[in-house]
């Protein structure tokens, strides 16, 4: 992988194909992109010029807008606050349309268990400085962004220790300054955003425009079409996206920029 091209630059080529479009799905990140990270995940919150952008989307017509995280589906939905949008959480595990239906990949039995084993997660990291616990109702998230070297070094190695032994089959995902067990499967968010962009079409596949930072993005931008648009959010970093913008304000001005060309 290389680093992606500006896509400033290149808008007047990428504009038109965008305003050209006679369907467009439009799905994004949230931790990153639409919202800057910050020291812990409970204090992250939205803009409110990136909520506006977004509830202008919303409101055009053959334009469909989704938010994509690994966070709990409840929390996302929250921390947006919108709706008529589709919302995918825990990597594409659970999501919801516009008309409200949930869909969750797994059932009670899990939930129960993946809550255990957070507990006791929480009993063998909590001597480490700088770890938090994210219990989520389908999955447990281990963030050490805040933590010294070896407390996130042990705390990776235990991890990844409980994800190869636990009975629950669990899958381990990386992603930045996060370690995250999931459910067994293939699941990930590009599977996730093209599903839903395939079931949005009717048949009619629409031009995804995809905005994420982290490397569990990458497994959306590895599945878009030659026709389809990737921008990583991030300063000069490899990736399988076609552009980047550099922040979540640049994320910000794109979302008003592409409204403008649908209008």
């Amino acid at each position: 992988m290389k680093p992606p091209a500006r896509l400033w630059p290149a808008w007047k080529r990428v504009a038109p194909r965008l305003a050209a479009a006679p369907r467009l799905a439009v799905f994004s990140d949230f931790d990153g992109t639409l919202a800057p990270i910050i020291r812990h995940p409970d204090q992250a919150r939205l803009p409110a010029a990136t909520r506006a952008a977004l509830r202008r989307l919303c409101r055009l017509p053959r334009l469909a807008v989704g938010v994509v995280s690994g966070r709990a589906l409840g929390d996302l939905r929250r921390r947006v606050g919108l709706d008529g949008l589709y919302y995918i959480g825990t990597h594409g595990v659970e999501w919801s349309g516009p008309n409200g239906r949930h869909h969750a990949a797994v059932g009670a039995r899990f939930k129960a268990r993946i809550q255990e084993l957070g507990q006791a997660l929480e009993a063998k990291l909590k001597q480490l400085p700088g770890i938090y616990v994210e219990r989520k109702t389908a999955s447990v998230a281990v963030h050490y962004r805040n933590a010294p070297m070896h407390a996130a070094e042990r705390a990776r190695y235990l991890v990844r220790r409980e994800a190869k032994h636990s009975p629950l089959r669990v899958r381990l995902l990386e992603g930045k300054k996060v370690l995250e067990l999931l459910p067994p499967g293939e699941m990930d968010k590009g599977r996730a955003v093209l599903e839903l962009a395939r079931r949005i079409g009717a048949g009619h596949r629409p031009l995804v425009v995809y905005l994420g930072d982290d490397v569990t993005d990458e497994s959306v931008f590895r599945r878009l079409g030659a026709d389809d648009v990737g921008i990583h959010i991030g300063r000069n970093e490899p990736s399988r996206a076609s552009y980047r913008l550099s922040s979540p304000a640049e994320a910000c001005r794109f979302l008003e920029r592409l409204a403008k060309v649908r209008e």
